[in-house]
C-alpha cells in the first residue's frame, strides 16, 4: 500500500469514526477534523454508502451513520441473531445462487457492526495512551481541533499534561496558550501530536473540584436537587454521590468546589430545577451571570 492510499484509508475510517459519534457534524464542520477539503469529504460519504453504510443528516444537515440495534425490540434482529441466521444458512445453502446473494449480504453487514461500534471505543484507548505517554515523559502535547463547546469551534491547543482524572474522561494540563490550567474533555480530542517543548519541572496539578475547575479555595456549597436534577448530578459527575444527602424536606447535594464557573454551568442549565441553599456568594455570581443573557 502506496502512502497514498494509506492516506485515503485512514481519512475513511476517521471519517466513520466520528460519523459514529457525537457531536454531530456538517461535511464543512468534517473537513478540518478529518483534514481534507469538502468535496473529498462528499465523494467519502459516497464510498460509504456504495460499501452499504446508510448516511443520514438531521434538520442542521448534520451527517451520521444510521446503524444501531435497538435493544429488546423484539421487531429488530440484533448482531447475535443475525450472525445464527448467517450460519444456520451457510449450512443448507448449497449451490442455489440466491443463497449464495444472501450470504454475501450477511458478510457485508455484519463486517460493519463491529467497525462501526468499536471505532469510538479504540480512538479513545489510542488517545488516552498518548496521554499517558506524554505524562510518563513530562512532553508537551499539541491536542489537534479540540472542540470546544463554549465557542463551537475547534482548535488546536498546546498543553502541558498533568494527571488524568480518576474516572478516565478529562486531562488536567497547563494550557500553553492561554497561561492557566485548563480540563480538556477526552471524547473532544480527535488527535494528539507530541512537541519538542518538555513540560517545566515545577508544574504540578492544582487540586480540582467535582466540576473539573481549580481555584485558591475550597467553598462550601448547598444545593436542593429536584429528581432531574439528583439523576442528572449523579450521571454526569458520578463522583458526586457521597455527597449527595437525603432528607424528609428533599435531596441536597452537600460539597465543596473551588470554583464557581463549573458548579454554575450546571446549575444555570437547569432552570427551576436546583435551589441554593448556601452560600450567598455562589447566588450572587449566579445572579450576575444571569444579567449578561440574551434573550
Amino acid at each position: 500500500m502506496n502512502r497514498t492510499t494509506e492516506k485515503a484509508v485512514y481519512r475513511v475510517f476517521k471519517l466513520i469514526r466520528l460519523l459514529n459519534s457525537t457531536p454531530r457534524r456538517t461535511v464543512k464542520q468534517l473537513a478540518p477534523v478529518v483534514g481534507a477539503s469538502e468535496s473529498a469529504i462528499y465523494r467519502d460519504l459516497e464510498l460509504l454508502e456504495q460499501l452499504g453504510y446508510i448516511v443520514d443528516k438531521d434538520e442542521h444537515n448534520r451527517k451520521f451513520l444510521q446503524f444501531q440495534f435497538q435493544k429488546g425490540n423484539q421487531s429488530v434482529l440484533e448482531p447475535d441473531e443475525l450472525f445464527f441466521l448467517q450460519d444456520h444458512l451457510q449450512q443448507t445453502a448449497g449451490d442455489s445462487p440466491q443463497a449464495q446473494a444472501i450470504l454475501h449480504k450477511f458478510d457485508l453487514n455484519l463486517s460493519m457492526i463491529p467497525l462501526a461500534d468499536a471505532l469510538p471505543q479504540l480512538h479513545t484507548t489510542r488517545i488516552l495512551q498518548l496521554i499517558r505517554t506524554g505524562i510518563e515523559t513530562r512532553s508537551c502535547l499539541l491536542l489537534k481541533n479540540y472542540q470546544s463547546l463554549s465557542s463551537g469551534t475547534s482548535n488546536d491547543r498546546h498543553i502541558e499534561p498533568l494527571e488524568i482524572t480518576e474516572d478516565y474522561r478529562y486531562l488536567i494540563g497547563w494550557d500553553l496558550d492561554k497561561d492557566r490550567q485548563s480540563q480538556f474533555k477526552i471524547a473532544r480530542i480527535t488527535d494528539i501530536h507530541f512537541l519538542d517543548q518538555k513540560v517545566q519541572p515545577q508544574r504540578v496539578a492544582s487540586p480540582t473540584d467535582l466540576f473539573g475547575l481549580t481555584g485558591d479555595k475550597w467553598m462550601d456549597v448547598k444545593l436542593k436537587l429536584s429528581t432531574l436534577a439528583h439523576h442528572l448530578l449523579v450521571e454526569e459527575f458520578t463522583h458526586s454521590r457521597p455527597y449527595i444527602k437525603r432528607r424528609r424536606d428533599g435531596v441536597f447535594f452537600e460539597g465543596q468546589v473551588r470554583n464557581w464557573k463549573g458548579i454554575g454551568r450546571f446549575v444555570l442549565g437547569l432552570p427551576g430545577e436546583i435551589e441554593v441553599v448556601q452560600p450567598e456568594a455562589f447566588r450572587e455570581y449566579l445572579r450576575e451571570r444571569v444579567k449578561g443573557w440574551r434573550y
